[in-house]
């Protein structure tokens, strides 16, 4: 038994390094409960640009945006209008999608973001397809464009 002791302890000892170890040293702090990393969480400001096409009709346009990374690792797209705000999760990596369905007159379809965030800036592409209804004309409507925000 003395020496299933020894080699367990000599294991341990082992096991947890004797010289070089790194354990109890300085690790980057995570967001609870995650391995996204804490310096990721904060509120980037930026723009948005957005090409609309519609009959062959090409319309391109700059808003302000809003992405904030909350200390339980969520994403909040804000966009110049309130119903254009959503939620995602982030990955370990800060990489970030998700959708968000439109339904306001005269138009219907979804907006899709993909993008990351690295503690100092948030980028990505957002693209979006739909149909407007305008003068009682049912029109197809594709979006595409890109997004660029720091903190």
């Amino acid at each position: 038994m003395k020496k299933i002791l020894i080699v367990l302890t000599s294991f341990f000892l082992v096991a947890c390094g004797s010289g070089d170890s790194d354990s109890g040293g300085m690790t980057d702090a995570t967001l609870p409960g995650t391995n996204v990393p804490a310096s990721f969480a904060g509120t980037y400001t930026g723009t948005a640009s957005i090409t609309a096409t519609a009959l062959g009709i090409t319309e391109s346009d700059m808003f302000p945006i809003t992405i904030t990374v909350t200390d339980d690792a969520m994403v909040r797209f804000d966009g110049d209008d309130p119903e254009e705000t959503f939620t995602v999760g982030l990955a370990d990596d800060g990489a970030f999608s998700g959708s968000l369905p439109i339904n306001e007159d005269p138009c219907t379809g979804t907006v899709s973001v993909t993008g990351s965030v690295d503690g100092t800036t948030a980028a990505g592409d957002i693209s979006g397809s739909g149909r407007c209804m305008i003068n009682g004309l049912d029109v197809e409507v594709t979006l595409e464009g890109t997004f660029s925000a720091s903190r």
